[in-house]
């Protein structure tokens, strides 16, 4: 069951104008508009889709508001497809759309999508950058200067919030849709890629205060000043910073959140860890003492997760 990572998410929202607003200033590319939504794309094809929240053709929310209804996962060949079709429909109903994506949902209700994926992945060079002693760059200003606008080159993870036996549906991505586990934290959550995937994570289960719902969606920008752009440029042209800028324990990633009208957070940054096939999941009994911030500048005076319960100060940490 080899899902390679997030092939598109699908969002009720209740305002389609800045919805669409957000995800154009946010460095998507603008596909198509029309009465029902918009749709937008990034550079490796996967694409993200903005519908009103009583659209026909979206899945049931699992939370009431704007939220993400529906995470189609990529797998990387037809055989996969299939195994997961197989597998889910032991339990549960499994549909198929005429696109051949297939449509089910996890032990939450949360709503879940599978496809061959249409990904073709378009590597970033990270820019020569100067440092002590060291001068890769000569008799030239950092490129940053001559770039146009930033964009948003992949999506990196989706985050969920997951009350009660959160080991449990951590246990179902595993055993039934072959994903893999990286890190975990004993009672707080798990940090889980796609069995054909080397991010730190794809998914993460949040188990926080009893919240229930869709938390953030992650993308990945070329490097940390596309990171700063990005954030600063949001915030002129209005959007609320939930927390951040900063670097992440957990994936190492530098990060900055906003507010998505749409629904839940989307994440900015950067500089993830790579986790190699021999890698051997860390179960943390606690959060460890190393993973205080090394630094963040900005972060959510009231501690609010929009619309659905409390951001947790751990989670700070690395999600």
């Amino acid at each position: 069951m080899n899902i390679a990572g997030v092939e598109s998410v699908i969002y009720g929202t209740d305002d389609i104008e800045a919805s669409t607003k957000f995800h154009v200033d946010w460095g998507l590319n603008f596909v198509d508009r029309s009465a029902s939504g918009a749709d937008f794309s990034l550079p490796d094809n996967t694409t993200v889709r903005v519908r009103g929240i009583g659209d026909a053709s979206l899945p049931p929310s699992s939370v009431p508001g704007p939220t993400a209804r529906e995470v189609i996962w990529g797998v990387t060949d037809r055989e996969s497809l299939d195994a997961i079709g197989a597998s889910l429909s032991t339990d549960r109903d499994v549909t198929e759309s005429a696109d051949g994506t297939l449509h089910s949902h996890d032990d939450y209700g949360y709503r879940l999508g599978f496809r061959v994926t249409a990904r073709e992945p378009e590597p970033v060079s990270f820019p020569g950058s100067n440092t002590a002693w060291n001068a890769p760059r000569k008799d030239a200003r950092a490129d940053i200067f001559s770039r146009g606008p930033v964009r948003q080159e992949r999506i990196f993870h989706v985050v969920y919030w997951a009350p009660g036996d959160t080991a449990a549906h951590a246990k179902f991505y595993q055993e039934r849709l072959g994903f893999r586990l990286t890190e975990s934290i004993r009672g707080l959550g798990f940090f889980m890629r796609g069995g054909a995937s080397h991010d730190h994570h794809n998914l993460f289960l949040n188990n926080h205060a009893g919240n229930f719902g869709f938390q953030h969606v992650a993308y990945e920008v070329r490097d940390f000043d596309e990171v700063l752009r990005c954030g600063t440029h949001m915030e002129e042209q209005g959007w609320k910073s939930h927390v951040g800028p900063g670097r992440h324990y957990f994936g190492s990633g530098w990060f900055w959140y906003f507010e998505n009208p749409a629904g839940g957070l989307s994440e900015t940054g950067m500089d993830s860890d790579y986790i190699g096939d021999g890698w051997t999941a860390i179960d943390h009994q606690t959060i460890p003492p190393e993973a205080a911030r090394p630094w963040m500048i900005r972060r959510e005076e009231a501690g609010l997760f929009p619309g659905h319960g409390d951001w947790p100060q751990w989670a700070e940490a690395g999600a």
